[in-house]
């Protein structure tokens, strides 16, 4: 683990100093991200302008959806998604080979190897409006509350980097696919909603088999002290599976997969 400390934070320092030696495009790639995390709000605004509340959720409660959502998109967007964007280069590049030649996890390389700070204040605006949500609905959510919210926002960053992964791997099958680290995009934008809007399949769909729910609508309601009994359990446990599927279809593609020099 050592190890993997010290690659992880050598990376780390080469990417903000790349990051560094062009300031203005930094500040203004980061004013942009910061911007875009502050209008996040607006839609939410524009709904409950016009309803009290939809399926038991009003304009406080979706400062703790959107807040939540707000955090896990950046925070992943900081630690995956340049990465999950350069894996379809390095294989048609046959860069990929030399990442296979290193002492170390391929999979871990090919998913830490970039940092994107530029996202980086996106977390804080997150946290900011669920901060202001609890303040609205005069919340004191006790240490389990807190647990709970943490432990779920943990899984659900783990969870959106296996499925992330799980995409972005079917380049080693088929080559060169223009925007595949994106198609993730669309699942993970539905967790803007709570999951409770939804009807018929789509509600289980969306929380015990796409862990949509996990980014924002369960983090919420473990905070409002709402959450189902055993749930938190249930998707620590599909997290993990996740996170074990993404790596067995990563050892498995590398079976298939043609270096460079073949």
């Amino acid at each position: 683990m050592r190890r993997y400390a010290r690659v992880y934070a050598a990376c780390v320092r080469n990417c903000l100093v790349r990051e560094l030696e062009f300031r203005a495009n930094f500040a203004l790639s980061t004013t942009a991200n910061l911007g875009w995390a502050i209008l996040s709000m607006l839609l939410a605004g524009m709904i409950f302008g016009n309803v009290r509340q939809v399926a038991g959720w009003d304009l406080d409660r979706m400062f703790l959806v959107i807040g939540t959502y707000v955090m896990v998109e950046h925070v992943t967007s900081v630690l995956f998604q340049p990465n999950m964007a350069k894996l379809s280069e390095l294989v048609n590049r046959g860069e990929l080979d030399f990442v296979l030649m290193k002492p170390i996890s391929s999979q871990f390389l090919v998913s830490a190897r970039y940092v994107d700070f530029k996202d980086l204040p996106g977390v804080f605006v997150g946290l900011a409006y669920v901060l202001v949500g609890v303040q609205r609905l005069e919340l004191r959510p006790g240490p389990i509350e807190v647990g709970l919210y943490l432990l779920l926002v943990v899984c659900a960053t783990l969870a959106v980097y296996a499925l992330w992964f799980i995409t972005v791997t079917f380049s080693l099958w088929t080559g060169r696919v223009n925007n595949i680290a994106y198609l993730i995009v669309p699942v993970t934008d539905l967790a803007r909603v709570p999951t409770d809007v939804f009807r018929g399949l789509a509600r289980p769909l969306l929380t015990f088999a796409i862990p949509v729910a996990l980014i924002a609508t369960l983090p919420a309601k473990a905070l409002l002290g709402v959450l189902e009994p055993g749930m938190a359990s249930y998707q620590v446990g599909l997290t993990a599976a996740l996170l074990w599927t993404s790596h067995r279809f990563w050892r498995y593609s590398l079976t298939r997969y043609s270096s460079a020099s073949s």
